[in-house]
């Protein structure tokens, strides 16, 4: 049986693609929700992916999507299932504007 732990992790994006989570070895995930914030007076965009290890493939979750001023945005329905190695990644059209949340579960499997 697989241990359960939940997390917040939270990181500002930046104007270049950055790892913002990735499953450790061991571990599946389930990420729950992902809040994007955009704490600036100026509208912005960001981007947003998950890297499935299996097939090395960059998979678009939300492309250039625009963030009015001290705005937040909640994407709570399309649970993401990540095995050992996936991430998501993210980057916004300015730096220090765009504070981005993921609420998860990590399981701790005895067997992969």
């Amino acid at each position: 049986m697989a241990e359960r732990k939940k997390r917040t992790l939270a990181t500002v994006l930046t104007t270049s693609n950055a790892d913002i989570y990735t499953v450790p070895a061991r571990f599946t995930s389930d990420v729950n929700s992902i809040y994007i914030n955009n704490a600036s007076t100026n509208a912005v965009t960001f981007s947003l992916d998950w890297y499935e290890v299996s097939t090395t493939t960059y998979h678009t979750l939300a492309e250039a999507v625009v963030l009015q001023p001290n705005s937040l945005l909640q994407i709570t329905d399309y649970p993401l299932y990540l095995h050992p190695g996936d991430k998501v990644r993210g980057l916004a059209s300015a730096g220090s504007a765009v504070n981005i949340s993921i609420a998860l579960e990590e399981y701790f499997e005895t067997s992969l």
